[in-house]
C-alpha cells in the first residue's frame, strides 16, 4: 500500500465517511493515476477535465457516474495532498417529473404475486409502512410495536432512526407470518442456509404481474399514499 493511499485512508476514516464512500472514493483516484500511468500528485485539474470528458464522451459514463468520481478526486486533492482543485465539471439541470402512480388494484396485485407467505409480507410491510427496499431488510421482530402501532426504523436515509405507521391489517398479517415461521434475528431473514441470519436478498422477492411497472414499484424510496390506503382496508 502505497503512503498516498495510506493517507487517504487515515482521512476518510478522520471523516467517518461510509464504507461505500470509501471505496467509490479510493477507486476514482486509483483509476485515474492508472489512466495517467502517474501519480496523481503530478495530474494537473485540466488533466483531471480531460479524463471526465474522456469517461463521459468515449467510455459512456453518466454525469453523475463522472461527477462521482470527480467528488473523490477532490477529497483526496484537498484532505490529502492540501492542494484543492478547481475543475468546470457540473451536473446539469433535470426536469422535476411526478412520479407514475400505482392504482389500488396494481398495488394487490403485486402484493399478491408471491406464491410463498414470506415474500408475500414482505411486499406488505414495504408498501404498508412506506418503507425503502433497504429498511425492510433490516427488520426484526421488535421493532414491531403492537401497543402503538408502530414500526421502528433503524439506521434509515442519512443513518436516522424513525418510526413509521403500523395498519390493524398489517399486524393481523405480520402475527399469521410469525407463527408460521417464526423468524430469529430478523423478521425476513435469508431463506439461504449459510445467510439464514442475514436479510433476506430483496432481488428474490421482486415479483410482479405488472409489465413495465411505473417508478414508484421499483421502491427506491417511500412509497406513494395509494399503497398504504390498500394496507388498512
Amino acid at each position: 500500500m502505497t503512503a498516498l493511499r495510506q493517507a487517504m485512508i487515515r482521512q476518510m476514516d478522520l471523516k467517518n465517511l461510509s464504507p461505500h464512500t470509501r471505496r467509490s472514493y479510493l477507486s476514482a483516484v486509483t483509476n485515474l493515476a492508472s489512466h495517467y500511468r502517474q501519480s496523481p500528485e503530478n495530474i494537473t485539474a485540466e488533466m483531471i477535465e480531460d479524463y471526465l470528458l474522456l469517461l463521459k464522451n468515449e467510455k459512456g459514463n453518466a454525469v453523475q457516474t463522472c461527477c462521482l468520481k470527480l467528488s473523490g478526486l477532490r477529497f483526496f486533492y484537498k484532505h490529502v495532498l492540501d492542494q484543492p482543485i478547481t475543475v468546470g465539471f457540473s451536473l446539469p439541470k433535470t426536469p422535476r417529473r411526478l412520479p407514475s402512480v400505482l392504482t389500488k388494484q396494481q398495488v394487490r396485485r403485486i402484493i399478491d404475486a408471491p406464491g410463498n407467505l414470506k415474500h408475500r409480507l414482505v411486499l406488505m410491510t414495504t408498501y404498508a409502512a412506506g418503507l425503502r427496499a433497504g429498511e425492510v431488510r433490516r427488520l426484526k421482530p421488535e421493532h414491531i410495536d403492537s401497543q402503538r402501532m408502530l414500526i421502528k426504523v433503524e439506521s434509515g436515509k442519512g443513518r436516522k432512526d424513525r418510526c413509521t405507521m403500523l395498519s390493524k391489517r398489517l399486524l393481523a398479517e405480520l402475527r399469521r407470518y410469525y407463527q408460521a415461521c417464526r423468524p430469529q434475528t430478523y423478521l425476513f431473514p435469508s431463506s439461504f442456509k449459510k445467510r439464514k441470519d442475514q436479510p433476506l436478498p430483496w432481488h428474490l422477492h421482486m415479483k410482479s404481474g405488472i409489465s413495465d411497472p411505473p417508478d414508484s414499484c421499483r421502491l427506491p424510496g417511500h412509497i406513494h399514499g395509494a399503497c398504504r390506503l390498500l394496507s388498512a382496508e
